[in-house]
């Protein structure tokens, strides 16, 4: 006689909390994605002389500790995402078929695996800032919390499509590391001249950075003489297109995987 497991609420929970205990197994990608952008904070936003020129709602400062923390958030969802497809491809979704989990629990797994690996981060990056001399509105700081963390969860499909596209150990690592370069071009580090933005502003990581900033900025893009305004539709329709490249490549990765199979 055949027993049939039926996947329950509990199920779902002590998988979802066995997937974020596994984070202990990358501590040092974790804290990779959190000193490294807190560094930048207080190097670049929270030791200048300008910290404190207002902005808006904000400063400077807050300004830059909004920047650091999508930077931390997209490393932690570009990880994390990462982490998962390697795992599969490494034989973990044939051990996992043979549990009682259905497909939308694991799914639900993943996904609060992917947000937590970006709240962290970016909460440690704003903890920083507040005890520093980023300034902004009372209300704009959840409001744009909220922002950093959402602008951030598209770039889970990129870290699935690098690790599908290029399997491998080193796959993670490689895909957070483009995310520095990308950071730069996206205007996040350091102001850049205004013919180097008007090329950054198509890559990724200008959307999420303008939009993480808007409760603050307006649009105000900070530049190595000065400042400039861009419309809120520049960042939207950036982080729309991007969002369809990445969710695209993975859509394509995946039947390209089954097509082998």
């Amino acid at each position: 006689m055949t027993t049939t497991h039926t996947p329950t609420l509990s199920n779902t929970l002590s998988y979802i909390g066995h997937d974020l205990l596994r984070l202990r197994r990358e501590l040092t990608v974790l804290v990779f994605s959190v000193v490294l952008p807190i560094f930048f904070y207080l190097l670049f936003g929270a030791m200048d002389d300008y910290a404190d020129e207002p902005v808006n709602g904000g400063n400077i400062s807050a300004l830059v500790m909004l920047g650091m923390a999508v930077y931390a958030g997209v490393t932690g969802a570009v990880g994390a995402a990462g982490s998962t497809i390697t795992e599969a491809e490494s034989g973990w979704s044939r051990q996992l078929a043979l549990t009682p989990l259905r497909p939308w629990q694991l799914t639900l797994s993943n996904m609060c695996n992917v947000a937590l690996r970006a709240i962290l981060p970016i909460a440690a990056v704003f903890f920083v800032g507040a005890l520093t001399r980023a300034e902004m509105q009372p209300h704009l700081w959840l409001l744009a919390f909220i922002t950093c963390v959402l602008v951030c969860i598209p770039f889970g499909f990129y870290g699935m499509a690098c690790a599908m596209a290029v399997p491998g150990s080193n796959t993670v690592a490689i895909a957070s590391t483009s995310i520095v370069l990308l950071s730069f071009a996206g205007n996040l580090f350091i102001p850049l001249k205004e013919p180097l933005l008007e090329v950054g502003r198509f890559t990724p990581m200008y959307g999420a950075a303008a939009l993480a900033r808007w409760p603050v900025s307006r649009g105000t893009q900070l530049l190595a003489s000065g400042t400039t305004t861009d419309p809120m539709w520049w960042a939207w329709a950036n982080i729309a297109v991007w969002t369809t490249v990445f969710v695209t490549a993975v859509l394509l990765l995946r039947r390209r995987d089954k097509n082998r199979k």
